[in-house]
């Protein structure tokens, strides 16, 4: 399975789909890193914007020489994970009160809540009005929001899709599965099966954001890796891609 992520990734080009974790060390950093290893070639490093750190690697090799190559890596690692602790916003845990800000499709909205029988999520003009019938319910409240951003997510990204595959020539007429969840560290996925998955934070981010990220899972409908081959498909579809892609790396996932 191929994903794209809020992260910057390193190719260094076969125990089958085991996970360990070790800790690279670089000047007085411990920087641990998830291994997971898969039927590949080469060794995968992907640097994530909420400071995790990932590698795919080929199976068959052992955790001691995937875990020497990482260390040879530890300067890349390092100066990727600076990078992206400059971008971060770090963002305040949501109360989900009236007057909080809330984003979507990467404009900021005013929440407003407000006392109803009525339980329903409107959007009027800046404001992002939220009726339920106990506003001091925090969960309650945040449980409505977080159905509305998905209803209106599933249609978006699915039109995104459906113009992405008409985009390639070769995928024209396909009708690859769509799942939306919310994913921890990474904003979509293209299964070897051809089945793609949508991060529902992703309805956040703009929607030039979103459509580089489905840009980038369809192309692994052709291309399953990250090869030139891959990149070249990615560069035809989208030649703004990296602009769209640096854009997105300033979003968190919650």
């Amino acid at each position: 399975m191929c994903s794209s992520r809020s992260s910057t990734s390193l190719e260094c080009g076969m125990p089958d789909s085991d996970n360990h974790t070790v800790l690279i060390r670089y000047g007085n950093e411990q920087v641990p890193v998830s291994i997971e290893f898969r039927q590949r070639k080469n060794l995968s490093i992907s640097v994530h914007s909420d400071s995790t750190v990932t590698a795919l690697a080929p199976s068959g090799k052992s955790v001691a020489e995937i875990e020497e190559r990482l260390q040879r890596k530890a300067k890349w690692i390092s100066r990727q994970l600076q990078f992206f602790d400059g971008y971060r916003p770090h963002p305040e845990p949501k109360r989900f009160i009236s007057g909080e800000t809330h984003i979507y499709l990467g404009r900021q909205y005013r929440l407003k809540v407000r006392r109803s029988a009525e339980r329903a999520v409107k959007l009027h003009g800046r404001y992002l009005e939220v009726l339920v019938p106990l506003p001091e319910d925090v969960s309650t409240v945040r449980r409505a929001l977080d159905s509305w951003y998905r209803d209106h997510s599933e249609p978006i990204f699915r039109d995104r899709l459906e113009r992405t595959l008409q985009s390639i020539p070769s995928l024209r007429g396909m009708t690859p599965k769509l799942r939306l969840r919310r994913m921890k560290g990474r904003w979509g996925s293209c299964s070897r099966a051809g089945a793609i998955t949508l991060n529902t934070e992703l309805i956040h981010t703009p929607l030039h954001c979103i459509e580089y990220v489905i840009a980038h899972e369809v192309c692994h409908l052709v291309v399953p890796d990250h090869s030139g081959a891959f990149f070249r498909l990615l560069s035809r579809t989208m030649p703004d891609w990296e602009t769209r892609k640096s854009r997105l790396n300033r979003f968190v996932i919650r």
